[in-house]
Order: structure tokens, then C-alpha cells, then sequence
């Protein structure tokens, strides 16, 4: 596996590496299928800034390194801009990942989101209560959806977006799926009066 220089600087000097007692949010989520976990604690002050980010990550170096860059990408950052943030920034800021770990930039963008929500109050979907759409990265159908309605309009775009189909089963149970989603969402073709 080839990983570029930046991120194996990440993984070999993670920044912002361990737990934060204090800390007013916290986000965790992993995927038990490949493996990855990951926690991120956010210190928030009473503007709304992120003051301080740690993070704890079980899982290979692309987790370790989206982990360690999402938490500086925050810190600084008011909690609305912060929950802007998409996996794609992720990968951007480390100078790409290989397409097999794109999901582990997923998985750092939604531990941020996971603990501004409950931050801000926002109900955060309970594992046991989600229905998946790709059961191994544990993509909702509202995730596919709303990558769809930023412009994903192919299943390999949607798969960049999420981390859909990167799973154990190579995304033979969801790109089915996803096609049906995504036919519900292209413009049908105007029949052609005889």
C-alpha cells in the first residue's frame, strides 16, 4: 500500500494524540467490520470555538492520520463552520488517501459532527436504533441520500462522498442500493410523443 508523505507524517507524529477529561463533546464511531474506531473529544468555549481537540484512534495508518489532521482542522474553528467539514476535506488536507481508505476520512468527519451535535443539542442516531444501507461502513440512507443532493449522481461518487462499498463485502450488498437511490433521484426521461 502506498501512502503519500503527509500522511504517513500523521500516522508516525500524530498531533492532538490522547484523552480529554474536561471536554465538552465528544464523538465516537468506528465500524466493527474493518476494524476502525475512532473518539474524538472537543473543547468548546462559551463563543462556540474550538479551543482544543484530542483524539484516540483504533485502526491503520489512514485512520490514525484523518484522525490527527480532522482535529487540527477544527481547532480554531466555530462549531457551525466545523460541522461543515465533509471526508473530502480530510483527504484534501492530507494530500489524498488510497480509494480502499477513503472511509477512514468518513469516519473522522462524522466523529466530529457525532460530537458537535450533541453539543448543540442535536439528536445523534443510536447504532442499535439505525438502519444501514451499507451495513459494513454503516452508511444511512440519508447519508447516501444527502451526498446524492450535494451532486454524487454515480455510485463511485457516492462511494467518494460516504465510504459506501469500501466494506468487507466490496459493496456487493449496497451498490444495488445505492443505483435504485440514485434512479429515484435522475431526471427521468421525457417520453417521446408517437
Amino acid at each position: 500500500m502506498i501512502y503519500n508523505e503527509k500522511v504517513i507524517d500523521y500516522f508516525q507524529n500524530p498531533r492532538n494524540m490522547g484523552e480529554m477529561p474536561d471536554a465538552d463533546a465528544v464523538g465516537e464511531v468506528g465500524s466493527p467490520v474493518c476494524g476502525d474506531v475512532m473518539k474524538i473529544w472537543l473543547k468548546i468555549n462559551k463563543e462556540g470555538v474550538i479551543t482544543d481537540a484530542k483524539f484516540k484512534t483504533f485502526g491503520c495508518a489512514s485512520a490514525v492520520a484523518s484522525s490527527s489532521i480532522a482535529t487540527e482542522m477544527v481547532i480554531g474553528k466555530h462549531v457551525n463552520e466545523a460541522r461543515k467539514m465533509s471526508n473530502r476535506d480530510v483527504v484534501d488536507a492530507l494530500g489524498g488517501l488510497p480509494e480502499h481508505k477513503i472511509h477512514c476520512s468518513v469516519l473522522a468527519a462524522d466523529a466530529i459532527h457525532r460530537a458537535i451535535d450533541k453539543y448543540l443539542g442535536i439528536a445523534v442516531e443510536e447504532d442499535k436504533d439505525v438502519e444501514y444501507l451499507c451495513k459494513c461502513q454503516k452508511i444511512t440512507r440519508e447519508r447516501i441520500e444527502e451526498a446524492i443532493a450535494h451532486g454524487a449522481y454515480t455510485v463511485e461518487m457516492v462511494a467518494e462522498a460516504t465510504g459506501a462499498t469500501k466494506g468487507e463485502c466490496g459493496g456487493v450488498r449496497c451498490k444495488p442500493l445505492i443505483e435504485d437511490i440514485l434512479d429515484l433521484y435522475r431526471p427521468r426521461k421525457k417520453k417521446e410523443a408517437n
